[in-house]
Parts: structure tokens; sequence; C-alpha cells
């Protein structure tokens, strides 16, 4: 499809911008949980067939038991999703999958702490505006908890 044109919902305007920045100011964690939660620092608001070009930079902390598991959670009528996950786990292994769908949270399991998780991607929006939302737990319940570090970043641009 051309840059201009949105099968979905005819014309698009195409500007040329500077990408928006998002960073997390304070560790966001999760102790004794496996159920996801919102880095609400890293909310993206996304309209009706609006389509978004985003990157995530997220450092986070994790025990050996509890590991981590993350979402991007995303409005129920997208034409498009596409996102690369790069990035070292927590046990130095390169991270690196094609993500066509969105679908249930993603486990890295690993032993070890830090970890960064680069997940590069586009999403076509169509019929329900909504928020793109970065989401993450503990993938085993674990009172040492799960971090998502200060000066996590999401940089993104509409188009």
């Amino acid at each position: 499809m051309a840059y201009n044109a949105n099968a979905t919902n005819g014309g698009v305007v195409y500007s040329p911008q500077e990408p928006y920045v998002k960073v997390v100011t304070a560790d966001v964690s999760v102790a004794s949980s496996t159920t996801l939660v919102d880095v609400s620092e890293l909310d993206l608001r996304i309209g009706k067939y609006e389509r978004i070009n985003f990157k995530y930079n997220v450092f986070y902390n994790t025990a050996a038991t509890p590991d981590f598991k993350y979402l991007i959670d995303t409005p129920a009528s997208l034409t498009t999703y596409r996102v690369a996950q790069n990035g070292c786990d927590h046990a130095g292994a390169a991270l690196a999958s094609i993500i066509t769908a969105e679908g249930s949270a993603i486990a890295i399991t690993a032993s070890g702490t830090d970890g960064c998780l680069q997940l590069s991607g586009t999403i076509e929006n169509g019929a329900t505006a909504g928020d793109l939302k970065f989401q993450f737990a503990q993938n085993t319940s674990d009172a040492t908890a799960a971090k998502v570090l200060e000066g996590s970043s999401v940089t993104y641009y509409r188009f």
C-alpha cells in the first residue's frame, strides 16, 4: 500500500515529523503476581484507522524464579500488526523474533537479573480507537519483584 493511501478508510495525509518520546521516570514493579500490569508512561493513544510506527526500549530486572513476561496490548480491530523483538535476556542470550499478531503474553525465561527488550513495530488500527499499551508481569509468581526500570522508553510517530 502506498504511504498516502489507506485501503480501509481512503486517503491518508502524510506529514514528515520528528518522533515523539515517552520515558519511564520511576521503576514499575510486580511481586507475587502473574497478572499483567500497564506501564502507563509507555501508553500510546491510537485513533480509528491511524497508523503508528514505534520502538520500545525496555530495561527490566527479575530474579531467577519469577522471570519476566510481556504483552503489547492493542485495540480490538487492528488491520496490520508487525513487531520485531530484539534485545538481550537476563541470562545474556540474544532475543530475536518476529511477532505478526497480538496474542498471549510472551515469556522471557532464564536465570539472571537485568535484561533489555527492544520491540520495533508498525500497527494500522481499524475502526476502534484505543491505546497501545506495554504490559508486563512475573512469569511465575514470586515474592521477589520483576521490574521495568526507570529510563525505559518508547519512541513513535504517526504516518
